[in-house]
């Protein structure tokens, strides 16, 4: 039987809150990054192009290898594209996605992901808000956490009326 082939799990089309267990173990471990100093652990920019168009929302990050990120709480359904290589926290278990990937995200989610590569990660959501700091708001529980809130000037933001 040396001869078989063992298939890798079928990847979700659809992206669950974690356990109530991942979710505590991503948010400590999330706290403690946060509390040490700048010369052992410093948040990497991460430029930020926004969209808000035809009652849409979309945030757009474009991640180098080697980098991880865990994300903010997200409190709505959403749509995250994702462009590249990386691996993600996804249903309490390691998820590797590569090429372009188009998923449903449940709300109660935080995630947490390794760039492998290159990877361009889209986030869309309908939206009433006219500025992005309303948009964020209403999507991330913890927007305060945000990287583009760190530095206003590290991204693009496209307002129209569409």
């Amino acid at each position: 039987m040396s001869d078989m082939i063992t298939l890798a799990p079928p990847l979700p089309s659809i992206i669950p809150a974690p356990s109530t267990t991942m979710l505590s173990n991503l948010t400590n471990l999330q706290t403690f990054l946060l509390s040490l100093p700048p010369s052992v652990f410093q948040q990497i920019d991460l430029p930020t192009e926004h969209l808000l168009w035809g009652g849409m929302y979309a945030r757009t990050v474009r991640r180098e290898f080697d980098s991880v990120t865990i994300g903010s709480l997200i409190n709505k359904a959403t749509i995250l594209i994702v462009n590249g290589s990386c691996s993600m926290l996804i249903e309490d278990r390691r998820v590797d996605l590569e090429g372009y990937n188009v998923l449903a995200g449940m709300p109660g989610r935080k995630s947490m992901s390794l760039a492998r590569g290159p990877v361009e990660m889209t986030l869309i959501f309908p939206t009433s808000a006219s500025t992005v700091e309303e948009a964020e708001n209403e999507v991330f529980a913890e927007a305060d956490l945000l990287v583009s809130r760190r530095d206003e000037d590290s991204g693009t933001i496209t307002i129209t009326g569409g």
